[in-house]
This record gives structure tokens, C-alpha cells and sequence, in this order.
């Protein structure tokens, strides 16, 4: 797929803020361990089938350690699990967690074609919804993929229905410099809808997305805490992403995978079951939906 979802001029992007201290957010791309982007093998959907899913023991472990803390998250699946695992989306709705879309197979949001994002953001949308039997109105893009406010896919989104947004990363090259660090409503021609991006900081003078993915599993947890609590103090939540595989302590090895998506992958797995209950003990956890109301313009 050509990646022609073109930008647009112009979107008005007001920066939003809440009142007081802002919680923690937490954020799960329901999907399996093979959902990757980018490789020829693991990424095509006509291999999945073949490959032994492990989603059903993985999220349902995470849905169980959620609970004994008490937290909720906004839970992004993919269309295509919610087809083959419904279940999981009743069962995440069942416990009060909010259903978000996570697209429909995995694919990069500016790989593809506006008419080719629109249909698989509605096929994904209804899948996602019989699942769950409840409306779905939050949505992140596979690998961070609206990667400028004038992507026309944020047109798209807002036309189906959708409020908000946490598909965008202000770290090259995920996201460019227009990317909004903090929430923001971002408007054009008639719509809008609000961006919540993840929680991000400098390390030795680069901004690394810590709240999620490797930094998130590998640097030092007092370093992490201190960059939460520096948006946290700003009105900004601080909005952590998981994937079920993260907590998978026999997680398949990806042969033939290439090497630096291998390491971005892998490192730190081991350790991070450990890590991320630690994490979870430090404070409680809400979804996107448990902010919204209270964000405001800056």
C-alpha cells in the first residue's frame, strides 16, 4: 500500500489541560504476539491463522492483574481480534474497562489510501462493537501512524464518530514536530476531536517515548516516575500504553525477524511482568474516557 494520506493545511490545535494534578492514564493495544508492522512475514494477515495465538492467556492475565488493583484502561483492539476473539472484548467491557479501535489489520495509518484507512476503520468499528456490544469512540493507529495534525486520517476519524485520538507520538521519526506533546483539541473545516498522547521525556537530550515499548520496560524506574509526575503536575495525564505480549513469559521468538525490530521488541521482556506490577502498585490507573471531561483549553 502507497503511503498516501496526504496532509492538509491549517488545523487549528489548541492545547488542553486539566485544572488540577492529572491522573494516570493507562492504554492496551489489544493484539497478538505476530502483530507487527513493517515485516514481510509476520505482518501479513494471510499468515496469521497458521500462527499459535497466545492473546487469550495473555490478556486475560493482564485483565486479572488490573483488577487486583482496582485500575481500568481504555483497550484498543484490533477488528481482526475482536472477530476471532470476541469474547475478550465482552469480557474487557464486562469489567468497566473502555473499548477503543485499534484499526483492523495492523496496518501503518499512512500506508494507506484515505478511502483504504475509512474502510478498514469502519470494518474494524463493527467488529469492535458486535464484540462488545457497545459504542466505540476512541481510536490509536498501529505504530503511532497519524504522525502530523494535518493528516487527513484525524478528518476520517472525526466523520465516523470518533472523540479522541491517541494515535500520535512527538518523537521522530514516529511523529514530526507539530505533533502536540501534551492533549489538545485539534479542528478543521467543522470537526474536531481531541489528541492524548503518551507520556514522553528527555534522556540525554532526546525526547524517547517513556510511556511505552522499550524505554518503558528498560529505564530506570525513578527516571520513568519523575517524567509521570512532571506531566502530572502540568494538568497533563499521563497516558501508558501495554500490549499482552509484554507480559508473555513464553513469548514465541520471532525467527527471521530483522534485528533492530528485534531488539525494539524483545528487550526487557523478561523482567517486565515484574516491573509492571511494581508500576501498578505506585498509583491507580483510569482510561482516556475518565479525562476527556475535564480537559480544558490551556
Amino acid at each position: 500500500m502507497a503511503a498516501t494520506i496526504r496532509a492538509v493545511p491549517e488545523p487549528v490545535v489548541t492545547p488542553l489541560a486539566m485544572s488540577a494534578r492529572a491522573p494516570r492514564v493507562l492504554t492496551i493495544d489489544a493484539e497478538d504476539w505476530f502483530h507487527v508492522c513493517g515485516d514481510g512475514y509476520y505482518s501479513d494477515p494471510g499468515r496469521w491463522d497458521g500462527f499459535a495465538s497466545r492473546v487469550e492467556e495473555t490478556f486475560g492475565a493482564l485483565l486479572e492483574t488490573l483488577a487486583r488493583g482496582g485500575h481500568r484502561a481504555t483497550v484498543f483492539f484490533l477488528g481482526w481480534i475482536a472477530r476471532r476473539h470476541p469474547a475478550l472484548v465482552r469480557e474487557a467491557a464486562r469489567r468497566g474497562h473502555e473499548i477503543g479501535v485499534h484499526g483492523d489489520l495492523h496496518v501503518r495509518a499512512d500506508e494507506m489510501t484515505r478511502e483504504e484507512f475509512r474502510e478498514d476503520l469502519r470494518r474494524a468499528r463493527e467488529s469492535v462493537e458486535a464484540a462488545g456490544g457497545a459504542g466505540a469512540s476512541a481510536f490509536r493507529a498501529a505504530e503511532w501512524s497519524i504522525r502530523d495534525p494535518r493528516a487527513e486520517a484525524l478528518g476520517e476519524l472525526a466523520a465516523e464518530g470518533f472523540r479522541c485520538d491517541a494515535s500520535m507520538m512527538p518523537v521522530p521519526p514516529l511523529g514530526g514536530p507539530s505533533s502536540p506533546e501534551g492533549p489538545a483539541r485539534i479542528a478543521r473545516r467543522g470537526w474536531s476531536l481531541v489528541e492524548l498522547p503518551p507520556l514522553t521525556g528527555r534522556v540525554l537530550g532526546r525526547r524517547l517515548p517513556l510511556g511505552g515499548a522499550w524505554p518503558f520496560r528498560i529505564l530506570p524506574e525513578p527516571l520513568l516516575a519523575a517524567a509521570e509526575e512532571r506531566f502530572r503536575a502540568r494538568g497533563w495525564p499521563a497516558v501508558f500504553t501495554l500490549h499482552p505480549w509484554e507480559i508473555d513469559r513464553a513469548h514465541p521468538p520471532m525467527d527471521g525477524l530483522p534485528a533492530m525490530s528485534r531488539l525494539v521488541h524483545f528487550v526487557g521482556l523478561r523482567r517486565f511482568p515484574d516491573r509492571l506490577e511494581r508500576w501498578l502498585a505506585r498509583d491507580r490507573c483510569v482510561a482516556l474516557a475518565d479525562v476527556l471531561p475535564d480537559l480544558h483549553a490551556a
